[in-house]
């Protein structure tokens, strides 16, 4: 039985299984990269991507490999996956800077993960230059299309008209909806931060969901790395909208729990069920009302044709571009399964914040918790032309060797704003009425 090991940002956040999982990605092969030479991110370029600034990253590369690596990442920004893809097979191709070919090939295998083009992601090293192929990170990310590369291509059957469900909120305060899988009611979240559909154990064994590859692979909860099987749901659906053949991921029930400590969470602990994740969410137009406590799951409108402009988009994980009141502009991670919102240390100054020390703690799976240092009491962000006056934001320490920086994370404090309106097809999110 093969093992293979997938990391996640060490966020804080109340959940986490495939949370940001290109940038995980990004985490591990990077650091191999450099193998012992100072990190990427004091040189301007690298630093500009990492901040996704996009304009910044073309005028300070030094080649023309840097400038396709930065004109891949900007269309890939842009929604345009399929012409990122195409970019980062010849970038990760060429011999000329190694730095941008493992880099592009981090970013290729995360873009066929999100695309589930299992059979090249399995085949990846197959199909790269040797001085790549050779890297031990490399195959331990192609075991995720060797795990799925077996399943059937999922299908979708969404109604013409919106559907509306009713929305809850656990304890933490995270949506949650009722699903059925296999012809079996559950209660899952709904969780923008973990990158595909999760099961627990228990759930999995009740539905009969088969387990599709005899790898283990592995993910990071927020008590450390657990094992988790590949698997396939026949059939799951939310109301009338059904989708058949989803990927999934098998937790072992004891750490699909959040085990109590007396604040709110319930002696015995709290068991989830499961996680609808990105995988899903991203092929709807939802609207989560949080006043009505209902969520409006509809067809999203064709690609290109929406009027709004984009704020939403999708490298290697969810990012909302927010800004500040003088025009700084920052990217946030959309996680709607973590309990709150969190601010990276390293971007406070930038963003005209200030923090204090705080005694707040934040819960996880298999784990009673652990303690936030500190927190911003009041930090105002734009996003859509509304404002966002969050409260008690807490401060996470920043990863220095991730290739895409994330300035902070949406949790699911935003519900008091009323409204959340995710559009992941054509690149659009707000907040509010």
């Amino acid at each position: 039985m093969r093992q293979s090991s997938i990391g996640a940002i060490g966020s804080g956040a109340s959940i986490r299984f495939l949370h940001a999982q290109a940038h995980a990605l990004a985490f591990v092969s990077l650091a191999a990269i450099l193998r012992g030479t100072p990190d990427l991110h004091p040189e301007p370029y690298w630093r500009a991507v990492a901040d996704l600034d996009l304009s910044a990253s073309r005028s300070a590369a030094r080649s023309d490999a840097e400038i396709g690596f930065a004109d891949a990442i900007a269309l890939l920004s842009g929604g345009q996956r399929e012409e990122a893809e195409s970019a980062f097979v010849d970038l990760s191709r060429q011999v000329s800077d190694l730095k941008v070919a493992v880099a592009a090939q981090i970013m290729l295998a995360s873009t066929l993960l999100y695309e589930r083009k299992w059979f090249a992601l399995r085949d990846l090293r197959l199909n790269s230059v040797p001085e790549i192929a050779e890297r031990d990170d490399v195959a331990g990310l192609e075991q995720w299309g060797q795990a799925f590369s077996g399943v059937e291509q999922q299908t979708s059957q969404l109604p013409d008209n919106p559907v509306v469900l009713p929305l809850r909120l656990t304890r933490l305060g995270t949506p949650a909806v009722k699903v059925r899988i296999n012809g079996r009611d559950y209660e899952f979240w709904l969780d923008t931060g973990s990158s595909i559909t999760v099961l627990s154990s228990e759930v999995a064994s009740d539905a009969a969901v088969p387990v599709v590859s005899a790898d283990t692979l592995m993910v990071r909860t927020f008590a450390g790395l657990a094992p988790v099987r590949p698997a396939l749901v026949r059939r799951m659906e939310l109301g009338p909208i059904v989708f058949n053949n989803s990927p999934a991921i098998v937790i072992d029930a004891a750490l699909m729990r959040l085990q109590s400590n007396g604040q709110g969470i319930p002696p015995r602990g709290l068991e989830v069920d499961g996680i609808i994740g990105w995988d899903t969410i991203k092929q709807l137009d939802i609207l989560m009302d949080y006043q009505s406590m209902v969520v409006t799951l509809q067809q999203p409108r064709p690609p290109g044709t929406a009027t709004i402009g984009r704020n939403l988009s999708w490298v290697g994980k969810p990012l909302i571009k927010l800004q500040t009141k003088n025009g700084k502009t920052f990217h946030f991670t959309l996680d709607t399964g973590a309990q709150g919102s969190f601010v990276n240390a390293s971007v406070l100054e930038r963003a005209g914040a200030k923090a204090r020390s705080s005694t707040a703690r934040v819960f996880g799976i298999a784990s009673t918790g652990a303690a936030i240092n500190r927190v911003v009491p009041n930090l105002t962000l734009m996003v859509a032309g509304r404002s966002l006056p969050l409260q008690t934001t807490m401060v996470y320490n920043p990863s220095s060797t991730s290739l895409i920086n994330c300035d902070g994370i949406l949790g699911s404090d935003i519900a008091q704003f009323g409204r959340l309106r995710i559009d992941a097809t054509n690149g659009f999110f707000s907040v509010g009425d």
